[in-house]
């Protein structure tokens, strides 16, 4: 009786893993379908940006705006610079504030 008990187990066990590999095999399917459509895309995309860049710099928006562009993010690095010397300011105010409070309080 226990050999028919365990075989049952072990019946099961194969059964269980068997359904567990064919839904593994549906997410891997699915992941591929998935990442070929965002390939398609990601290419559309690319080529929309292309032409649209090749537009505009016919008519001459591009330089412009590119100067534009380069500007901004020079602005944006000096002002992260500041950002960054500012909170190293703040963490060494607090921290002498908190050590000159618990001198102060002994």
């Amino acid at each position: 009786m226990e050999a028919n008990g365990n075989l049952k187990n072990t019946i099961d066990d194969l059964t269980q893993r068997l359904t567990d590999l064919e839904k593994s095999k549906k997410v891997e399917a699915t992941q591929v379908e998935v990442q070929k459509v965002q390939t398609e895309m990601l290419l559309k995309l690319r080529a929309i940006r292309e032409s649209m860049l090749n537009e505009n710099a016919s008519q001459g928006v591009l330089s412009s705006s590119m100067i534009e562009m380069e500007k901004l993010r020079d602005e944006n690095a000096k002002l992260k610079q500041k950002v960054t010397k500012h909170e190293y300011r703040i963490t060494h105010l607090v921290r002498n504030l908190l050590k000159q409070s618990t001198n102060e309080s002994k």
